[in-house]
C-alpha cells in the first residue's frame, strides 16, 4: 500500500516575527543578573589585596614561601686570642681594667703595631657578641685614617683609608686606631677581640707599596656587675 505524506511549507516570515515565550524573557534576565553580579564580585576581589590574596591560594596560584628567620646568629665563634710576640705586627683590643656597670657606656680601643711599616690603609674585624654587647659607635682614633664599618652581626668590619691630605708616613707604634664605644646588655666577663678571619673578610694592614700584612690579633675581657 502507497502511503502519500504530505508536508506543508513552513512560513519562515512567520516563524521569525512570532513572539517568544514569556519564559525566554525571565531567563534572559535571570542569566544577565548572575553576569553582573559575577563581575561585581570580581572587582571586590581584585580591589581588596588580602581577598585577593586567599582567592589565589584557594586556587593554588600563588607559592607560598615561609618566613626566614632574620635573627638567627652567624655561624661564628667569638674566643680569646693573646698576641703573641710583641715584635712581629699585632692588633689588639685594649682597655681599663675596671668593672663596669650594667647599661654603662664605656670604651675601649683597637691598637696596632705595624712594625716600622708605614701603613696606609687596614682591614679589622671586631668581634663582639650583639647578646652581650650594643655597639654605639665606632670611630676613628687618629686623624690619619678615615673608616667605614660594616655591622655583620657577630662582628663589624672596619675599612680604615689614609687621609689624601697627610703626607708624612704612618707607622703604629702601639698606637690606637680605633675607638669602640660599647654598652653591656648582660653581667659578668665578657670578651671583646680582634678576629683574624671570617669568610672572604679579614684583618689585615695595607702599607705604602700596597703590601698585605697579616698581623696577630688579641682581646681583652671586661667584668661587667
Amino acid at each position: 500500500m502507497e502511503e502519500n505524506q504530505q508536508y506543508g511549507s513552513i512560513n519562515s516570515a512567520q516563524a521569525v516575527s512570532e513572539t517568544p515565550h514569556p519564559r525566554h524573557g525571565v531567563r534572559m534576565i535571570f542569566i544577565t543578573f548572575i553576569v553582573l553580579a559575577m563581575a561585581l564580585g570580581g572587582y571586590v576581589i581584585l580591589s581588596n589585596s588580602e581577598l585577593k590574596g586567599r582567592m589565589q591560594e584557594a586556587l593554588n596560584l600563588k607559592m607560598i614561601i615561609p618566613e626566614k628567620n632574620i635573627t638567627q646568629k652567624n655561624d661564628i665563634q667569638i674566643f680569646s686570642s693573646q698576641i703573641q710576640d710583641r715584635l712581629i705586627p699585632w692588633v689588639e683590643v685594649k682597655g681599663s681594667d675596671q668593672p663596669v656597670g650594667l647599661g654603662e657606656e664605656f670604651k675601649v680601643s683597637v691598637t696596632a703595631f705595624s712594625g716600622g711599616r708605614d701603613i696606609n690603609g687596614y682591614d679589622i674585624l671586631l668581634g663582639v657578641d650583639p647578646e652581650q654587647f650594643e655597639v654605639v659607635s665606632v670611630q676613628p682614633a687618629t686623624t690619619d685614617f678615615q673608616i667605614q664599618s660594616f655591622d655583620r652581626g657577630m662582628y663589624h668590619a672596619i675599612t680604615g683609608y689614609k687621609n689624601l691630605q697627610v703626607k708624612t708616613p704612618t707607622v703604629l707604634e702601639d698606637t690606637a686606631v680605633l675607638l669602640i664605644t660599647l654598652k653591656p646588655k648582660v653581667k659578668g666577663q665578657l670578651l671583646v677581640t680582634v678576629l683574624a678571619k671570617k669568610d672572604q673578610e679579614k684583618t689585615q694592614f695595607i702599607d705604602k707599596d700596597v703590601n698585605v700584612i697579616e698581623p696577630q690579633v688579641g682581646s681583652m675581657f671586661i667584668t661587667v656587675h
